[in-house]
């Protein structure tokens, strides 16, 4: 995390006969001392950063236009009641996004915006008309959930300090999110959660051989979290709760499963030697 700006203190002023308010008001217009005013302004402002990254399912492409993001901070004095929801739209020659490359050290910046510091207990992802995935070269439409706003609407508790910069990651799991209906249809219901590092774990590693592209499961006692390897072997499982997990590789026909276990402490990264697939039959 960086600092955003570093505060400086003014000079002390006293007039007699004059208000708190006015000498406040004069302290400000005095010379050098705006900066020192605009320092005062941002004790109670932080800086996010929101990033969206993707666990791929078993497709060639998945295409999803994204608006942007609403992020609930809290009010002013850090209460709840008076918070606000503040829009952060992605800005891009184009919104239609190829979600199923965010993976390994992939990741989109949505937006970034300044918020009161407290705690960030909402946030609101937004998409477009536009989702389609493609199979075997085949554009294939995706069916929105009937409750799609309702499921991009996340409960988080995100604790931000004054002065400090945090990246806050919206992670897009398309394996459970596409299904698919009876026939060639396919519908999308979300499954997301969004997580920042400093609070969680996450796990790397590249599997050999690099193209087998196995899917990877961290497995605790109370949840699952999977991805893929992207086209050098890389993977990249971020925003784990940080405790002991099973690493579980479903490897593809003709190798064998491979399976370990893995502890995790917040704030770290464990970084895995090269995972080697034997053969079935070598």
């Amino acid at each position: 995390m960086e600092k955003l700006k570093s505060k400086r203190e003014g000079p002390a002023v006293n007039y007699p006969g004059m208000n708190i308010l006015n000498r406040l008001l004069l302290f400000c217009l005095l010379p050098g001392c705006l900066a020192a005013c605009e320092d005062a302004s941002l004790e109670n402002r932080s800086l996010v950063n929101i990033l969206l990254i993707d666990a791929p399912g078993d497709f060639d492409e998945v295409w999803i236009e994204v608006l942007g993001v609403e992020v609930l901070p809290s009010g002013v004095r850090g209460s709840a009641e008076n918070a606000s929801w503040i829009d952060i739209p992605y800005q891009a020659a184009s919104n239609t996004v190829r979600i199923s490359d965010l993976v390994n050290d992939q990741r989109l910046l949505i937006g970034r915006a300044e918020i009161q510091s407290g705690t960030i207990s909402g946030i609101r992802l937004r998409l477009g008309e536009e989702m389609y995935l493609v199979r075997d070269e085949i554009r294939i439409d995706l069916t929105p959930s009937s409750i799609l706003e309702e499921l991009l609407d996340l409960e988080v508790s995100i604790d931000v300090e004054s002065g400090l910069s945090y990246d806050v990651y919206i992670d897009f799991d398309l394996a459970q999110s596409i299904q698919q209906s009876p026939g060639e249809s396919f519908q999308l219901i979300p499954e997301i959660r969004a997580f920042v590092t400093d609070q969680t774990a996450a796990i790397r590693g590249t599997v050999v051989p690099r193209n087998l592209r196995p899917h990877i499961f961290a497995i605790n006692n109370t949840d699952t979290l999977a991805t893929l390897t992207e086209s050098t072997g890389g993977f990249y499982l971020k925003g784990l709760p940080p405790t002991d997990y099973g690493i579980f590789i479903d490897a593809p026909s003709g190798y064998l499963d491979t399976a370990f276990r893995v502890s995790t402490k917040p704030d770290t990264v464990i970084a895995l030697p090269n995972i080697t697939l034997q053969p079935q039959n070598p």
